[in-house]
């Protein structure tokens, strides 16, 4: 499982590093920007991270990765583990330079409550592991050719249930109110589950294919 989870990272490896200068770039500029932006940024910052997966699965068709790794004496479904293992071990390292983020903007001497300081995260979670998982089944099935469409396709469903999330908890939000933390919190849980119930999903694409 190591190795398996090793490998993905060394594919990722120069798109990792990028992720980290551009977040590093972005928790510099909480500095200089007020506390509401600083949200954006940490969603931002987890989101850059998990858009790298798409990348580790090209790298594995190319170099015929995919191919050997079936005959390893390893079940398919280790296999799809090691590949949700690493997104998980992706979102920490967004995770890990939100948190950098809220350090500088407190360092600048910005004041920001709590929710304030949950919802860039909240967001970026939501966002990231609802797009992870439409996207790894679907690329996993169709080719890693259309990953880019098929991940901008996932962030717009995130967004999608959001806004059926506030219209279901309209009622207990004061109106439709994708904002409310109540939705936020709903869309987190949601994402957590559809991401649990998208690694079966995968698992049984990858036991049917040839690759």
């Amino acid at each position: 499982m190591r190795g398996l989870i090793r490998n993905n990272l060394y594919s990722m490896e120069s798109n990792i590093i990028l992720a980290f200068a551009l977040s590093a770039f972005l928790a510099v500029s909480s500095l200089f920007i007020s506390p509401a932006a600083t949200q954006f940024i940490i969603a931002v910052q987890i989101f850059l991270f998990v858009v790298n997966i798409g990348t580790s699965l090209r790298a594995d068709e190319i170099s015929k990765w995919s191919k050997y790794e079936i005959t390893l004496p390893v079940s398919r479904s280790t296999l799809v583990l090691a590949k949700y293992i690493s997104i998980v071990l992706l979102l920490l390292l967004g995770i890990l330079m939100g948190t950098v983020t809220i350090l500088f903007s407190l360092i600048s001497g910005h004041s920001m409550s709590l929710s304030t300081l949950f919802r860039g995260f909240e967001v970026g979670l939501t966002l990231s592991f609802f797009s992870i998982a439409v996207m790894y089944p679907l690329v996993l099935k169709l080719g890693t050719e259309k990953n880019e469409l098929i991940l901008l396709l996932s962030t717009f469903g995130a967004i999608g249930m959001q806004l059926l999330l506030a219209a279901v908890l309209s009622k207990w939000t004061g109106g439709m109110n994708m904002r409310h933390p109540l939705v936020e919190a709903a869309g987190t849980v949601a994402a957590i589950l559809l991401f649990f119930i998208s690694y079966f999903v995968s698992v049984k694409i990858h036991k049917s294919k040839e690759f």
